[in-house]
């Protein structure tokens, strides 16, 4: 006899925001579907209670678009039914990818205030199908947001799971606690495994005896089975099922072994709540995603949300202490962020992407993606621009400006070297309009700069510098002696040795002078950023993407993996180097190479050396071939480190070691960074900061590996990932035209969080530089000081209710510490820590105008500081 005694069967649509339809087409369908589940509870309210109708809206995305519309009566109807748990809002607004940092995880919860609020329901569970992880910090995010459970359904189509499923386990956050968590079957499952489309009982019946009969030979332990049920045909973006109701009411008159109950994510918590505590396994860890390999497809685009998510936050800083600028720009900003949460959702395109990639869905659904990439970039240049041009106040129409203003929005001291477009003091009208431009994240206005000399700025100041000083800055840069030295065969700064061969361009050893170390290892096969192009090997499997991925749907059901770890590549680097030449500036010398390459018409690469800090630049622009079949493009950093080296990345604003702190068997063959990847042995090591291209692979060419733990042998790999097109549905299947990627690397002695994220910041390029039309005399000042130890504010941002501001504080280190933050040229009323919904939790001391904080060991904080 089976100790399972019920079914617990979820009904929801799968929120793809493409894939099976073009994006707006979807949209609607969604919107449909609240208006039909609300009828199908109304048509169900006499049913039995495990029977009646009951809907989950797994996203608050659809549910907000449908409340735009929605008429009242049927507004009343949707309430009744949330509030008797008929129906049920989870509390993500889409499913997102690593793509996302602390900051926009933070905000598509917002929703979840007003609509708690409007409904007077709690919203304490969050959803997230298909997607195969999230950062740590989600998780810490979650419960600070009010949400205690949280369900997965994750799909292992070239993905995997951290551990087996189905199973409860306590999440436990970076900060110690715990977020009580389902890790659950795929999606869709209760429709698959039962055959409910077929609506025959016996058939249910026998699929649920073959299921129970495999978890208890697996050794399951509870009592009741949790499944969800979409609507196949459809599995992703379905309507709900009329007959699911019917269905399971006739099964459960019949008397069978298994009662099946109709449930929200309220009551399967409801649920887990009654398993014996001691049994529940805590985790901790990062649940690194697989999936987000595909952003790899659409580089250009990833590339420039990125940008536009900085210039957002460079906005935000202004709008804290400027307020808004009216409600039309409120409502750019939110359209700009609002783009930027629609490019990183999960979905990408068609599912046919690959398959047929010249269908015209397939383009609609490519632009619909590429829309919200630049939509997200040309508005951020208005809400930038416009905070900009009020800092300076300058006028909408002037004659020729006076000076300029600096703005370092980041909290790490900057030396900039002053660049101007040739145009910015031209004589004759100026108009802000035209200034607006330089804002876009992919402008073409900052070419064909001038050299001015060098600014430094502290943590979170500007500055205002007059033409006149700028001229003299600039006289008395260009007589500073030239640092560096150039040979025949090298180049010397007081930082490092470069050699190259001069036939052919190729590095031979990079020697950091600071460590007596050789960086790179001479003996690999590739050398410093060596641009690679990696494929299938035609000779000895088909270039087909089912060689990474066999897929079998019956076995991903099961969450039996079919990833082949033995696919054979073809990797190649550069054919020929065309040409190389040293570009020789005051203050940097740039090693520029050109070369000829497969999958690319024309390859340049730019190595630039400062001769006032030790990071270095790297730059590659390539135009891309039009190529389908499946490739990878890296840039390889060859290290020469001894056997054993550790290695931490960032994500969502926090630092995590590889293999150490990843949760189970999540994705190890690559990371997606938020901002920087290090790896080291106990001597030295180097940071890669990735500004334009996220998604890294450390140790080794890993793709397709599904490693349980990266080997630690002597002279790692370190890999730069900006291009694939390896997945084999939704994501695109080509990517010609103009790309172009920086990243930086920094070495170090030992590794240090805070520095970590000081190169990750810096390669930001966190500056921001406006003309300045009424500028007579040098000025500066510091707009907000935060002190403390490892402890750094992730974003700084007007509060949602307009009556403060908001530092969100992430403490980098496992220790606990105080941090203050002060504000020059305010006076503090009040400081309040805050959840990240902006709800206040508890007062916080303010002592001489500095609001004093102390912080557990990797603690994310909201300090809300009211001023006077």
């Amino acid at each position: 006899m089976s100790k399972i005694k019920e079914i617990l069967c979820l009904h929801h649509s799968h929120l793809d925001i493409g894939y099976t339809h073009p994006q707006p087409l979807i949209m609607e369908l969604q919107l449909d579907y609240i208006d039909e589940a609300i009828d199908l509870c109304l048509q169900t309210e006499d049913f039995p209670e495990e029977s009646k109708f009951r809907w989950t809206c797994e996203a608050t995305y659809p549910v907000l678009k449908w409340l735009e519309t929605a008429s009242e009566e049927r507004i009343q109807l949707f309430t009744k039914y949330l509030q008797n748990g008929q129906m049920s809002i989870a509390a993500l607004m889409m499913h997102g990818t690593p793509l996302n940092d602390s900051e926009q995880i933070i905000r598509s919860l917002q929703p979840i205030k007003e609509l708690r609020k409007r409904f007077n329901i709690p919203i304490n569970t969050a959803i997230n199908h298909d997607v195969n992880g999230q950062p740590w910090p989600f998780s810490q995010i979650l419960l600070d947001a009010g949400v205690e459970f949280y369900i997965t359904g994750i799909n292992v189509h070239f993905g995997g799971i951290p551990f087996e499923r189905p199973k409860v386990f306590n999440w436990k956050t970076p900060d110690q606690r715990e977020l009580l968590t389902f890790h659950g079957e795929h999606y869709s499952l209760f429709s698959q495994f039962f055959e409910s489309y077929k609506e025959d009982t016996d058939v249910m019946d026998k699929g649920i005896k073959e299921y129970v009969q495999r978890l208890e030979e697996n050794g399951y332990q509870y009592d009741f089975i949790y499944l969800t049920s979409t609507n196949p045909p459809l599995y992703d973006n379905n309507c709900p099922d009329p007959q699911l109701a019917h269905l399971i009411r006739k099964y459960n008159e019949e008397n069978r072994d298994f009662k099946i109950r109709f449930v929200t994510p309220e009551m399967l918590l409801e649920k887990v709540k009654q398993i014996e505590p001691s049994i529940i396994p805590v985790h901790a860890g990062d649940w690194t995603d697989f999936w987000n390999f595909g952003s790899g497809s659409s580089a250009r685009e990833t590339r420039l949300v990125r940008k536009t998510k900085q210039g957002l936050r460079k906005a935000d800083l202004l709008e804290a202490f400027q307020g808004s600028l009216g409600s039309r720009y409120d409502q750019m900003k939110k359209a700009s962020i609002q783009n930027t949460l629609l490019y990183e959702e999960h979905t990408w395109g068609a599912a046919h992407s690959i398959t047929n990639p010249d269908d015209p869905e397939v383009y609609s659904q490519r632009l619909h993606k590429s829309k919200n990439a630049y939509e997200a970039a040309d508005l951020s240049a208005y809400v930038l621009g416009k905070q900009m041009e009020k800092f300076a106040n300058n006028p909408l129409q002037s004659s020729a400006p006076e000076g300029i203003l600096l703005v370092n929005t980041a909290n790490v001291e900057q030396e900039v070297e002053v660049r101007l477009p040739k145009w910015s003091f031209l004589e004759g009208r100026n108009l802000s309009a035209i200034r607006m431009k330089q804002y876009l994240p992919y402008t073409s206005m900052k070419e064909n700069m001038e050299s001015y000399g060098k600014v430094k700025l502290e943590p979170f100041s500007w500055m205002k510098i007059p033409y006149q000083d700028l001229l003299q800055m600039k006289a008395n840069a260009e007589k500073e002696p030239v640092q560096y030295s150039v040979q025949e065969d090298s180049l010397e700064t007081r930082f490092y040795q470069l050699k190259f061969d001069v036939k052919t361009g190729r590095i031979k050893q990079l020697h950091d002078k600071t460590r007596n170390w050789d960086l790179i290892d001479e003996s690999s096969e590739w050398t410093l950023f060596e641009y690679v192009r990696e494929g299938l090997n035609p000779i000895k499997n088909p270039e087909e993407r089912s060689t990474f991925f066999p897929r079998d749907v019956d076995l991903g059901n099961k969450s039996i993996s079919v990833w082949n770890h033995d696919w054979k590549e073809k990797r190649s680097g550069p054919n020929r180097v065309v040409s190389w030449n040293m570009e020789k500036d005051r203050d940097k010398v740039t090693f520029v190479t050109v070369f000829e390459a497969e999958g690319v018409h024309h390859l340049e690469q730019r190595i630039t050396f400062s001769v006032h800090h030790p990071n270095i630049e790297f730059e590659a622009t390539m135009d891309k071939a039009d190529i389908k079949k499946p490739e990878s493009i890296y840039f390889a950093f060859p290290l020469r480190l001894n056997a054993g080296w550790r290695s931490h990345y960032d994500t969502a604003g926090m630092f995590v070691e590889l293999d150490q702190e990843q949760m189970g068997n999540v994705s190890k063959d690559w990371i997606t960074v938020d901002q920087t990847v290090s790896i080291y042995d106990g001597e030295k090591g180097v940071t890669l900061a990735c500004p334009d291209a996220p998604l890294v692979q450390i140790g080794d060419f890993n793709f397709g590996k599904e490693s349980t733990s990266i080997p630690r042998n002597e002279n790692p790999l370190l890999l730069a990932w900006p291009m694939n097109n390896y997945w084999d549905t939704n994501f695109w299947a080509s990517q010609p035209g103009s790309q172009k990627f920086k990243y930086v690397l920094s070495p170090f002695d030992q590794f240090n969080e805070a520095a970590a994220y000081k190169v990750g910041m810096d390669a930001l390029n966190p500056v921001e530089l406006n003309i300045v039309v009424d500028c007579k005399e040098k000025e500066s000042g510091s707009l907000i000081k935060c002190d403390g130890e490892n402890i750094v504010p992730l974003y700084i941002k007007r509060a949602e209710d307009n009556t403060g501001l908001i530092v969100s504080l992430r403490n980098l280190r496992t220790e606990s510490a105080n941090a203050n933050i002060h504000i020059p040229t305010e006076k503090i009323s009040s400081a309040n820590i805050v959840n990240s919904l902006e709800e206040v939790l508890k007062e916080v001391q303010v002592v001489d105008n500095e609001v004093l904080i102390s912080m557990h060991g990797r603690e994310l904080v909201h300090v809300k500081i009211t001023l006077d």
